[in-house]
Order: structure tokens, then sequence, then C-alpha cells
């Protein structure tokens, strides 16, 4: 029994060890995260006192940022546009062309046929 019992203590003794582990590995993440979200808040409050002395104000650029891909999308909607009346007129034309092909092949029939 006494074989048994140390195994058991030693598997016990690895198991808090590991849950040590764990919970330092917690607390050092935990560090981490506040120390990183520290340096990322001070680098966002120097960037935004260099956006306040810069020429350009905060609401231009965030207008530019905001309607340039409406922009964008204006242009490709009116390409898209264009493209469906060219379609629709060539659409059109070949059918005029077709009809017209069948008219004259009607034609033919019918004077083969008199």
């Amino acid at each position: 029994m006494s074989e048994f019992s140390d195994r058991i203590k030693e598997q016990l003794e690895q198991f808090n060890d590991s849950i040590d582990q764990i919970i330092n590995a917690s607390r050092g993440l935990y560090i981490k995260i506040k120390e990183e979200s520290n340096k990322q808040f001070d680098e966002l409050v120097k960037a935004g006192e260099a956006q306040k002395t810069a020429d350009a104000s905060l609401l231009d650029q965030l207008r530019k940022d905001i309607t340039s891909p409406f922009e964008d999308m204006k242009g490709s909607l009116n390409q898209l546009r264009s493209a469906s009346l060219g379609l629709v007129v060539k659409t059109r034309e070949a059918g005029e062309q077709y009809f017209n092909e069948l008219v004259e092949l009607g034609a033919k029939k019918e004077e083969v046929t008199e």
C-alpha cells in the first residue's frame, strides 16, 4: 500500500505544481495585458496630440476617410449602369439584326414555294 500511496502523493504534488504554474501564468498574463494596454493608451494619446497640432483638422480627415470609399463605389455604380445600358443596346441591335435575317429567310422561302 505504501507504493500506491507514494504514487498518489507524487501525482498530487505534480497536480499542485501544475495548478501553481497556471496561477502564475494567469498573473503574468494579467500584468502583460495591463502593461501593453497602458503603452497603447500612451501611444494613442501621443497620436491624438500630434493630430491636434497638425495642419488638417480631425473632422476634415474623418470626413475624407468616410467619403472616399463612397466615391469609389459611386464610380463603380456609374460604370455598372453604363455597362447595363450598353448590354441593352447591344441586345436590341442583335435582336433587330436577327429579326431582319428571319424576315429575309421567310421571304426567300415564300418565293421558293410560289
